[in-house]
């Protein structure tokens, strides 16, 4: 009897010459495709500005999904950047957005980062539906935080926002807001632009969410979501693939059903199919909600997001507000979370040997992230309610639609600080003449 292990290692001491060209040009060609993507990356130019909204914005966030749908113009086109001679010889990587929200010294500030030669194109989107909007130039935001952290004068918490379902679920969006009483009608933004008045000068709390506009064919990057959102319905609607029967398959069925006749009754595939036609009211309310909030999202235009936020605090404010931070950015994002539809997971990022040696902006793959160099992580425990399920989805890059993003980031509609809130005077009145006095 041959012994496995011995063959195996025989055939590669005897095959060698055969064998190694083959490893050392699957080396070489993937260190070939990197350093012409890292290439494509050093060429690329991005702008910074800030977006400095009037006060009293009385728009919806309709005016931000606006900009959104004209922000995907820019998407890839499958058919002519993701060929191959682009894709491997160019080391192409399309462009992308990223918005960051800044809670700093009382204050909450919108940035945005761009592709410098889409300068004009992004501030005239933004002119045309805030005409009193004020766009000014800025260098990268997070610039001014320290070279290194955690170090001897500041501390860091860094977390990572997920989908917990699969991203073909939408979150909740204003849409849904403005479907409740106008009592009711609370902007889901509004916990983080009045909590950004209690973030002092010696604290921050940043999101950063990265958008990369994807079309529905996009297979590199948006794997096909509108596809896979239909798939998934037919999934809860329990609708089988449609299988085309081939002529060899129609005459073997005649043949078969042409024998048995005589015996006993015949069936034809074509029959059954109609039989098994999708039926709504077969559906149960949830099922039926679900399929719903599906094809909502997969009619709009889709973005891969990647969010991350963390909480920044000098040594002396770190204890004492770490916290009601981390509250404060969870209970932001559990403001878009939905039964029926999805919700957001923050998982925490802990350090485990070395700190943060630098922060920057780079491209992993096909897509931007922020990344933290020269450190180690690994995932914690979740902050959320006590009911995580125990499958959840940890992708970090998802879909969201232009109404999903637009929900997100758009100029809170009130801001009210809590330093103008008048408070009524307390008065003081004398005891009642009935209470007995009692001398001493």
């Amino acid at each position: 009897m041959i012994d496995p292990i011995s063959f195996v290692v025989k055939f590669i001491f005897d095959f060698w010459w055969l064998i190694l060209p083959s490893l050392l040009l699957q080396i070489w060609w993937e260190k070939f495709r990197d350093g012409k993507k890292m290439d494509y990356r050093r060429k690329m130019k991005w702008s910074f500005m800030e977006i400095i909204f009037p006060p009293g914005i009385t728009k919806t966030p309709r005016a931000m999904e606006d900009i959104f749908s004209a922000l995907h113009t820019i998407a890839a086109d499958p058919s002519t950047d993701w060929t191959w001679w682009n894709k491997n010889i160019n080391g192409f990587i399309p462009p992308s957005f990223c918005f960051l929200l800044i809670a700093h010294n009382s204050k909450l500030k919108f940035y945005l980062r761009f592709p410098a030669e889409l300068k004009d194109f992004v501030k005239s989107r933004f002119y045309i539906h805030y005409s009193e909007i004020k766009l000014v130039d800025s260098e990268d935001p997070l610039k001014v935080l320290p070279f290194r952290t955690p170090n001897s004068l500041f501390d860091v918490d860094i977390f990572n926002v997920v989908l917990e379902k699969e991203d073909s679920y939408p979150i909740k969006t204003y849409l849904d807001t403005e479907k409740l009483p106008k009592e009711q009608q609370i902007d889901s933004l509004s916990t983080f632009s009045e909590g950004a008045h209690q973030i002092s000068d010696k604290e921050w709390i940043v999101f950063q969410i990265f958008i990369l506009p994807v079309s529905s064919e996009d297979k590199e990057n948006g794997k096909k979501w509108v596809e896979r959102g239909q798939k998934l319905i037919n999934k809860i609607i329990k609708k089988e693939e449609a299988k085309e029967i081939t002529l060899q398959e129609e005459i073997g069925e005649f043949i078969k059903n042409l024998l048995i006749a005589p015996f006993k009754p015949i069936s034809w595939k074509s029959a059954e199919k109609k039989e098994n036609e999708f039926n709504i009211q077969k559906l149960t309310p949830l099922e039926r909600k679900s399929v719903e909030l599906i094809q909502s999202k997969i009619r709009k235009l889709g973005f891969l997001c990647n969010i991350r936020t963390f909480y920044l605090a000098t040594h002396d404010i770190y204890p004492l507000k770490r916290d009601s931070a981390i509250s404060l950015i969870i209970s932001v994002f559990k403001n878009f979370n939905s039964e029926e539809g999805n919700s957001f997971l923050v998982l925490p990022i802990t350090k485990v040997r070395r700190p943060l040696r630098k922060t920057k902006y780079l491209a992993l793959e096909n897509f931007d992230v922020f990344i933290l160099k020269n450190i180690e992580y690994f995932y914690t425990r979740i902050y959320r309610l006590p009911d995580l399920p125990r499958q959840i989805n940890l992708a970090k890059n998802f879909i969201l639609n232009t109404e999903e993003l637009a929900s997100l980031i758009h100029p809170p509609m009130e801001v009210i600080p809590e330093i103008t809130i008048e408070r009524l005077p307390v008065t003081e009145k004398p005891p009642p003449s009935k209470i007995p006095l009692v001398e001493l």
